[in-house]
């Protein structure tokens, strides 16, 4: 009998620059619309992709020494990015040297494959490095399966706030984690 072998696919982290600006746009449109095309309407979803992913908005991000921009490649190919900001947390965030993740995106095509937990790990490795002792973020009520990923990786849901897609205005969870 043959043994078949099994060719693990090489992944890839690493901090972005000033140089990954079109790649973070376009990974940020591409996933965000992956993830939620389905259940927003192709106006708000058009509005949003046009308003959250400017090339000069991500360009200032990441020429702050504050920002973290974290890209997660497999096989040389950008498989998802997560984006890490230290921002004035909601009043329901008490936890004292916080740092929200703002962002937190996987094509759709890795789902499922582990490599979530990869980046996961990346960020509360470089906010712990950083000096940060918990992670604030928020995320849509009906997201379901990153709602499970963030309770698996011991995020904890302390209140509510809106967001805004277009003109649909969302019901998130904020979800805080000691690290």
């Amino acid at each position: 009998m043959e043994k078949k072998s099994t060719i693990l696919p090489e992944i890839s982290i690493r901090n972005a620059g000033p140089a990954d600006v079109d790649l973070l746009v376009e990974l940020g449109k591409l996933s965000f619309y992956e993830a939620f095309s389905e259940e927003t309407a192709p106006e708000d979803m058009a509005d949003h992709l046009q308003t959250a992913f400017k090339v000069e908005d991500i360009k200032a991000q990441l020429n702050t020494d504050q920002s973290i921009f974290i890209i997660l490649e497999i096989d040389a190919s950008p498989a998802g990015y997560a984006y890490l900001q230290p921002e004035t947390p909601p009043e329901c965030v008490k936890d004292p040297d916080t740092i929200q993740l703002v962002r937190f995106y996987l094509r759709r095509k890795y789902y499922g494959r582990d490599v979530g937990n990869t980046l996961m790990k990346a960020c509360i490795e470089e906010a712990l490095s950083r000096g940060y002792r918990s992670v604030w973020l928020s995320s849509w009520e009906l997201n379901h399966r990153a709602n499970s990923f963030y309770k698996k990786w011991k995020f904890q849901i302390v209140d509510r706030a809106k967001f805004k897609v277009g003109s649909d205005i969302q019901d998130d969870f904020i979800f805080v984690r000691k690290i």
